[in-house]
């Protein structure tokens, strides 16, 4: 019997106290505080979209690998003489649309000598001359909250190359190359302030360029500042 009475009466207690929270949760008495039901909580995990641009300068140094003597081609001009006359200098743009998103385009122009070729005995320098627009996607990963970030880079180059050179008994010769590559690379990007950051990079490109039968990859240094 006892236990019955105990078990009406704790019964009795649930049921008040219920009554009472559904009360609280629905009363709209001025003053009184509302609960938030949990139909009603949400989260915004959604990733915030702007646009943001930039505009990029970089030193582009070429690397040129995998192709015997072919790989020994230098820039013309030490580094004065190359941002001077505007060599090896890739200039552009950069979007950045989101945290973790951002796109480049950009130009740039390369000049380099060679005193060696495969299969050709030289009577002077080699000259090759490559131009390439860059259009890519960048991936941040944010290492240093607004100031320090790592990218992943994907995207494609469009490539025009020319080489000239004379050989050892004294014959000119001249060729042409168009080419379009895809290429991956990364880097860091250092942020001073809202309009100002300094970015450093590699870009690796598919295949060989046709004309000296090599690997070619680009090694970058640059300033962007922001609008």
């Amino acid at each position: 019997m006892k236990r019955i009475f105990f078990a009406a009466i704790l019964s009795m207690i649930a049921a008040n106290a219920f009554a009472q929270a559904s009360d609280y949760q629905t009363n709209t008495e001025p003053g009184r505080a509302t609960l938030p039901s949990v139909h009603n909580i949400s989260v915004n995990v959604t990733p915030q979209f702007y646009f943001k641009p930039y505009l990029s300068i970089e030193y582009s140094a070429p690397v040129i690998s995998g192709g015997g003597s072919n790989v020994d081609f230098k820039s013309t001009k030490e580094l004065g003489g190359q941002i001077k006359n505007f060599q090896n200098i890739a200039i552009g743009g950069h979007f950045r649309v989101q945290k973790y998103l951002g796109f480049n385009l950009n130009w740039a122009h390369n000049e380099l000598e060679n005193n060696m070729l495969n299969g050709a005995g030289l009577a002077r320098q080699a000259y090759l001359n490559i131009s390439q627009i860059n259009a890519s996607a960048l991936i941040f990963a944010p290492i240093v909250q607004n100031t320090l970030e790592l990218f992943a880079e994907v995207g494609a180059s469009d490539m025009n190359s020319k080489i000239n050179y004379i050989d050892g008994s004294g014959n000119f010769f001249s060729a042409k190359n168009h080419q379009t590559k895809a290429f991956l690379g990364g880097g860091v990007q250092v942020n001073f302030n809202k309009t100002s950051t300094v970015r450093f990079s590699f870009q690796k490109y598919s295949g060989k360029l046709a004309l000296v039968d090599s690997h070619y990859t680009t090694l970058r240094i640059g300033y962007l500042h922001a609008f």
